[in-house]
């Protein structure tokens, strides 16, 4: 039986990898259909607070070779579905290392249009929408798109959606940028 703290924990994002080894182990040790899929929910709950974190530390190797693991384990274990599932997670959190080792956020700000619409977003009080922002740097969707897709992979923004309208918000490394 794996003690529920243990999972929790993973699922609370307070697990450091090792202890997250230790209690997956445990559960696929003795699994049954309802661990199995626990185990699933807990991984899924792990990696949607590392993306929506936007972490970018190099703990995310591990998680990610865990979670390659856990799949692997998730298909010998009858459940080819949750094997998939926990695939396509890696896949995301080893595209969010990929895209932290490619552009950091000084060589972000050195693009085109980065600089004026962090200033623009500060102006406005941190928070503008697409539309807005558009209009002010006098871009095309598809060029807009590319600057506010960089900014955001780099942790410059934050992008929410409001009904049908996608406003950003100035993070806390967009700030920092601006007054470095």
């Amino acid at each position: 039986m794996v003690p529920e703290a243990d999972l929790n924990s993973i699922a609370r994002a307070e697990a450091t990898p090792v202890q997250a080894r230790k209690a997956l182990l445990a559960a696929f040790g003795n699994p049954s259909p309802e661990l199995l899929r626990d185990t699933y929910l807990v991984l899924r709950s792990w990696a949607w607070k590392a993306l929506d974190q936007r972490r970018r530390d190099p703990e995310l190797r591990d998680w990610c070779d865990i979670l390659a693991a856990a799949s692997s384990s998730m298909a010998l274990n009858g459940q080819p579905g949750l094997a998939e599932r926990l695939t396509a997670l890696g896949e995301l959190l080893a595209e969010s290392i990929a895209v932290s080792e490619a552009l950091s956020v000084h060589e972000v700000t050195k693009r085109q249009h980065v600089v004026a619409a962090l200033e623009f977003l500060e102006r406005r009080g941190g928070q503008v929408n697409r539309a807005d922002i558009a209009k002010h740097l006098s871009l095309g969707q598809a060029n807009l798109t590319r600057v506010l897709n960089l900014m955001s992979a780099a942790g410059l923004v934050d992008r929410t959606t409001l009904g049908k309208e996608a406003v950003f918000s100035l993070s806390r490394a967009g700030f920092e940028a601006r007054h470095a």
